[in-house]
């Protein structure tokens, strides 16, 4: 029997667990980005700061997602 050795990150780990079910916009440190999914069509949405990420938001729902209100 081959047992792993490799030693998981705890960061990555607790990172996931405490985001796993969180519904708005993250901030990936890695990448140095903001995601989010449309609340709508569940589109994956992103950009570089959470200002231009607000307006891809509204952009997408108010013109793309849901054609207008």
């Amino acid at each position: 029997m081959i047992q792993s050795l490799e030693i998981p990150d705890p960061f990555a780990t607790f990172v996931a667990h405490k985001y796993a079910n969180f519904k708005g916009m993250k901030y990936d440190f890695f990448s140095g980005e903001w995601d989010m999914a449309c609340g709508a069509c569940k589109e994956p949405l992103n950009a570089p700061t959470k200002k231009i990420l607000t307006k891809i938001r509204l952009y997408h729902t108010r013109n793309e997602c849901l054609g207008g209100y």
